[in-house]
């Protein structure tokens, strides 16, 4: 009996690009049981603020905006699999928490507070906590926020041991890896801004999105939020002691060059919405800046074949929002490397003989 090439041949699978969806995805394709390198120029650990997973307020809230049922399916995935997968781990930086969340104009109807559904600790807050203010409307519930810094660590350390790899490299066309992974038929593109420069990935209508945010240094297990024109939060980072004070967006600004007009508008807001917490002149911990991977008309989760045997899985442009997706889109991905494996296969079974 001679063989052709087998169509079961376990192939890896190359992730490109090591921030929270690069490397949320990893883990579960990992946990599939696909083998899975992830090559990066920035890695868990760094602290480049091109890196903007590190630098993430990383609040789980049900996004208002969010009006497709994909998006809003994305998120409970998310809040979900952060709180199955993570919790029982101190180490891994996510924390249990309280959210008080105001509006600025009450919502038109009940879609808009769809997340109600994903949390059974989700009520709406006493008139008396907002009547006479700015506010029309307030809920609470309760929450996940994540310290960036320890849980990025700490899933690198969960993929090696499943056996993924990571590789340190900035690569400008996807030709290297296609020259370095011949054998892989799937990559996931997770490369953030990736598409802005990388040949074989572009995309105009990917941009950077500036944000800064101000470390204060205070103990509170409760997080704050403002919705509407003046989008304010108040994030703790209970096994810090400090808070994130934000948040602000500068579309196409780059620089790392921190903006004190902005940081102090920043502490003015967060002090108006949590005087408990943020005081007139608080404790300054420090200040972050990181470049969000924004995208026109939101973010890319879909596949596309690029050659007979080459197949790219896009997962990016999530811009401040990649924790409240990672998980969701991570297990999208999967199923997609899964459609494609059984594409592949069948195809490959038709090309393969067999000879008795």
């Amino acid at each position: 009996m001679s063989l052709g090439s087998s169509p079961f041949q376990e192939r890896k699978v190359v992730v490109l690009g090591a921030g929270i969806i690069g490397c949320t995805t990893a883990r579960t394709l990992l946990q599939q049981g696909f083998q899975v390198t992830i090559v990066a120029k920035h890695l868990p650990g760094d602290e480049d603020i091109w890196y903007a997973s590190n630098w993430a307020g990383a609040l789980w809230h049900g996004a208002r905006y969010l009006s497709k049922d994909l998006h809003r399916y994305l998120e409970a995935v998310s809040y979900r699999r952060f709180k199955s997968d993570n919790i029982n781990n101190p180490e891994c930086g996510v924390c249990v928490i309280q959210l008080d969340e105001y509006f600025e104009k009450r919502p038109k109807d009940s879609s808009e507070l769809w997340f109600k559904g994903v949390n059974p600790k989700f009520r709406d807050m006493e008139k008396s906590k907002y009547e006479g203010t700015e506010f029309e409307y307030g809920c609470e519930y309760e929450t996940l926020a994540i310290e960036p810094h320890r849980y990025l660590v700490f899933i690198k350390q969960e993929i090696e041991k499943l056996g993924g790899q990571f590789i340190r490299k900035s690569i400008e066309s996807m030709d290297e890896l296609y020259q370095d992974y011949e054998d892989s038929v799937v990559f996931v593109n997770a490369s953030g801004v990736g598409p802005m420069t990388i040949k074989g990935l572009e995309d105009d209508k990917c941009y950077p999105n500036r944000g800064q945010n101000v470390l204060v240094r205070t103990k509170t297990d409760k997080a704050f939020s403002r919705s509407g024109e003046e989008y304010t939060y108040v994030i703790p980072r209970p096994l810090s002691g400090v808070v994130v004070c934000g948040g602000s967006n500068e579309p196409n600004k780059t620089h790392a060059d921190i903006d004190m007009e902005i940081a102090q508008d920043e502490i003015r807001r967060a002090h108006k919405l949590a005087p408990e917490v943020v005081s007139e002149a608080p404790d300054i911990a420090g200040y972050v800046v990181g470049i969000r991977p924004a995208r026109k008309g939101g973010f890319r989760l879909e596949k596309e074949q690029v050659a007979k045997n080459k197949y790219i899985i896009h997962a990016y442009g999530f811009n401040g929002g990649g924790y409240a997706f990672s998980y969701g889109a991570a297990y999208m991905v999967g199923t997609l490397v899964e459609e494609i494996e059984k594409e592949y296969t069948s195809n490959t079974r038709k090309r393969s003989f067999f000879s008795w």
